[in-house]
C-alpha cells in the first residue's frame, strides 16, 4: 500500500470506513444464491407453482360457463407456452387430458423419467407432491418447495399434474430457438442472481483484504516506535466498536442501498468526533475523567467558529430515540416477541412525533429565512434604514448582524455621497455667483470700449474678440449656476397648465433665423390643435432651446431634422431625431450627464451642460427625458403626462 495514502488519514479513514460497511452488509437475498442449484432455486419454484395452479384449469369446469371457457383458454395458453418443461394433465373423474408434448400418458412417463432431471407429480385430491426420478431407492419422494409449500394444497380437484424439468444444456438451447420462453427466462433470472452474489462476496473479499493490508502496513510502520502494543489495542478496539455498529445497522436495513451510504458516513463522523478528540487528549495528557468537560470545550469553539457543523450536531439529539429503538428491536428480533412486536408499533409513532418536531424546527428555519429575505429586499428597493430584527437563533444572528451592518455602511456612504454632491453644488453655485460681478463689470465695459474710437484701428479687432469670448463665459456661468440648482433641488417653478404645441412652435419661430442659415431641413409634425399639459412655460421653453441648439450645433449639414409631437391618452411624447456629423462613440446615458460633450474633440463652442439641464428641467416637472442613438441618428424623446 502507497505510504502517502496511509499518511493521509482523512482519506484511509474513510475507506477503511465504506469497507466495513461492505463486510457487514447483510443482503439474504444474494446469501442463497451463493453456490445454488437451479433446481433447488427460487425461480425453478416459481416456474412449478405458476404450471401448478394454472394445470388445473386446462381440464376442469363446465363447459357452457363462459368464464370457465376463458379459464381454460387462459391456462391451456399459459402451459402452451412452456416448450422445454414437458406438462401433462389428467382429470380422474372425466379422463380428460392436457398436454403440451406427449398424449400418451405412459409413454410420457417413460419419456420423461429417462430424459429430463426432475419429473414432479402433484395429485390436488390427495394432496401429495412426489419427485418421480429421484435417486432414492424408491420409485418416487415425497416432496415440497422451499418458498410455495406443497404445491397440491392450492387446489381441491381430482387432478393430477406431470411436470418434467430438463437438463440446463437443454434449457440453454432456448437462446437460439426462443430466448422469451418463460423456464428459460427464468433460468436468466437465477443466472443473474447468481453472478451479482458472486460480485457481492467478491465485494467483501477485497474490502477485507484492503482493512488486513492496512492494519498490517501499519504494524510494520510503526514497529519500531514505542508504546506499539498500546496502539495496537486502541485500533482494534476502534476498529471492533465500527464492527459491532455496523452489524446493528445491518441488521435492520442492511439490504438497502442507503446503508452503505449512511453507515459509512456514521462510522466516518464517529471516527472523526471520537477517534479525533481521544488522540488530542492522549497529546494533551488530559485524563479520562476530563473528557467530559474537554468535548463541551470544544462544542464551545465549534460554536464560535463553525456554526453550522455546530447547528447540525445541535439538532442530531433528535434521532438518538430512533437508534435506541433499533438497538431494541435488533436484540428482542430472537429472544422476545412481544417486546419486539411492541418496539416495532412504537418505533413509527415515535418516528412520527420526531418528523413533527423537526417541521416545527424547519419551519421556524424557514419563516427566519423569508423574514431575512424580506429584509434584503426592502434594502435593495432602497429603504437602506431597514433594520432586520429576528428571534435569537445562532445559526442567523451573524447573518443578520452582517446584513444590518451593511445597510448602515450604505447608509453612510449615500449620506456622504450626498453631502459631497451638495457640497460641490454649493460651490458651483457661490463660484459662479462671485464670477457674475467682475464678469459684468467687464461686459460694460467692453460695452464702452465698443463705443469709442480707438486708435489704431486694430485694437478694435481685440476688443470684438474680448466680447465675444466674455459672452460666452457669460452664458457657461449662466448654465453652471443653473446645473447647480438643478442638482441640488433648489430650483423654482410656476406649474401652470401650457399648450406644449405652441410652446415648440414660439421657439422654433425665435430661432428662425439660426435654423435657416444652418443648411438642415427641418421637418416638423404636430397636432392641429392644442396639447395642455402641467409645465413651467419659460422652463419648457429652455428645454426647447438647449435641444434646437445642440442640433444646429451638431447636425451634419444638408440632412433632415425630425421634430414630432404626439398626444396619446394618458401621455405627450416629442421626439427630435438628427444625424450626428462627429461618430456617437459614447453611451447614451452619458449624454446627459453634466460637462458631457457630443464634441469629443471639443472643436466646438459648448459647455457639455445643455442636455444635463434639460433632462434636470424635464424630471423637475414630473417628465422624462431620454437618449437613443442608431448609428449616427441621434434621438432625443421627451415625455410628460397629460
Amino acid at each position: 500500500m502507497d505510504i502517502k495514502l496511509i499518511k493521509n488519514k482523512n482519506l484511509v479513514a474513510l475507506v477503511i470506513c465504506f469497507c466495513i460497511t461492505i463486510i457487514t452488509a447483510n443482503n439474504d437475498f444474494y446469501m442463497k444464491y451463493i453456490n445454488a442449484d437451479f433446481y433447488k432455486s427460487y425461480e425453478l419454484e416459481q416456474v412449478l407453482y405458476e404450471i401448478a395452479t394454472q394445470s388445473v384449469y386446462t381440464v376442469v369446469g363446465d363447459n357452457a360457463s363462459e368464464k370457465m371457457l376463458d379459464y381454460k383458454a387462459e391456462g391451456r395458453n399459459m402451459i402452451s407456452n412452456y416448450t422445454t418443461a414437458n406438462v401433462f394433465v389428467i382429470n380422474n373423474d372425466s379422463k380428460e387430458v392436457y398436454y403440451n408434448n406427449i398424449s400418451d400418458i405412459d409413454k410420457y412417463l417413460k419419456t420423461v423419467t429417462e430424459s429430463y432431471h426432475n419429473v414432479y407429480e402433484i395429485n390436488f385430491k390427495e394432496k401429495t407432491m412426489y419427485l418421480l426420478n429421484s435417486n432414492s431407492d424408491s420409485d418416487k419422494v415425497r416432496v415440497s418447495t422451499n418458498y410455495f409449500g406443497n404445491l397440491a394444497q392450492t387446489r381441491k380437484e381430482d387432478v393430477t399434474t406431470y411436470i418434467a424439468i430438463p437438463f440446463i444444456i437443454n434449457i440453454k438451447e432456448m437462446k437460439e430457438i426462443n430466448n422469451n420462453e418463460p423456464l428459460y427466462v427464468k433460468y436468466k433470472e437465477f443466472i443473474k442472481n447468481t453472478d451479482a452474489a458472486n460480485l457481492f462476496v467478491g465485494c467483501k473479499i477485497i474490502a477485507s483484504t484492503i482493512i488486513i493490508t492496512y492494519y498490517l502496513s501499519m504494524f510494520i510502520l510503526e514497529l519500531s516506535k514505542k508504546d506499539i502494543l498500546n496502539k495496537i489495542l486502541k485500533k482494534i478496539l476502534l476498529i471492533s466498536l465500527a464492527f459491532i455498529i455496523s452489524l446493528l445497522q445491518s441488521k435492520i436495513y442492511g439490504w438497502s442501498i442507503w446503508y452503505y451510504f449512511i453507515n459509512t458516513a456514521l462510522l466516518y463522523l464517529i471516527y472523526y468526533f471520537g477517534f479525533k478528540i481521544l488522540e488530542e487528549n492522549s497529546k494533551n495528557n488530559i485524563h479520562p475523567k476530563d473528557y467530559a468537560h474537554n468535548l463541551i470545550v470544544k462544542l464551545t469553539s465549534l460554536k464560535m467558529n463553525n456554526k453550522k457543523i455546530y447547528t447540525i450536531i445541535k439538532y442530531v439529539w433528535i434521532f438518538i430515540p430512533l437508534v435506541i429503538i433499533q438497538v431494541i428491536i435488533v436484540f428482542t428480533f430472537h429472544s422476545n416477541y412481544d417486546l419486539f412486536e411492541l418496539s416495532v408499533y412504537t418505533a413509527p409513532l415515535l418516528s412520527i412525533a420526531l418528523s413533527v418536531i423537526s417541521i416545527f424546527i424547519i419551519k421556524d428555519k424557514v419563516n427566519k429565512i423569508e423574514t431575512i429575505r424580506n429584509g434584503i429586499d426592502k434594502i435593495k428597493n432602497g429603504n437602506i434604514e431597514h433594520k432586520i430584527e429576528i428571534k435569537k437563533d445562532i445559526l442567523f444572528d451573524d447573518i443578520v448582524k452582517d446584513i444590518n451592518e451593511i445597510g448602515e455602511t450604505v447608509n453612510i456612504a449615500v449620506e456622504e455621497r450626498l453631502k459631497s454632491e451638495r457640497m460641490k453644488n454649493e460651490l458651483i453655485t457661490n463660484v459662479s455667483h462671485d464670477l457674475k460681478t467682475p464678469l459684468t463689470a467687464i461686459i460694460n465695459y467692453i460695452s464702452l470700449m465698443k463705443k469709442e474710437d480707438i486708435q489704431p484701428k486694430h485694437i478694435n479687432d481685440y476688443v470684438q474678440v474680448l466680447d465675444k469670448r466674455s459672452q460666452r463665459l457669460k452664458i457657461l456661468i449662466e448654465d453652471l449656476f443653473e446645473a447647480s440648482k438643478i442638482g441640488s433641488n433648489n430650483i423654482e417653478l410656476n406649474l401652470e397648465e401650457n399648450d406644449i404645441n405652441q410652446l415648440l412652435t414660439q421657439t422654433l419661430v425665435e430661432m428662425e433665423d439660426y435654423i435657416n442659415k444652418s443648411k438642415l431641413d427641418f421637418i416638423v409634425n404636430t397636432p392641429d390643435k392644442e396639447v395642455y399639459i402641467l409645465a413651467d412655460g419659460k422652463k419648457t421653453f429652455r428645454v426647447f432651446e438647449n435641444i434646437i441648439s445642440n442640433i444646429l450645433k451638431y447636425s451634419l449639414e444638408k440632412t433632415r431634422v425630425y421634430i414630432d409631437l404626439v398626444e396619446s391618452d394618458e401621455k405627450v411624447h416629442i421626439s427630435f431625431k438628427n444625424i450626428s456629423k462627429y461618430q456617437l462613440n459614447f453611451d447614451p446615458d452619458e449624454i446627459t450627464e453634466r460637462f458631457t460633450r457630443g464634441d469629443l474633440s471639443r472643436n466646438t463652442e459648448g459647455s457639455g451642460l445643455g442636455l444635463a439641464i434639460a433632462k434636470g428641467l424635464i424630471e423637475a416637472q414630473g417628465g422624462e427625458l431620454k437618449v437613443d442613438i442608431i448609428g449616427d441618428l441621434f434621438i432625443v424623446n421627451i415625455d410628460f403626462n397629460i
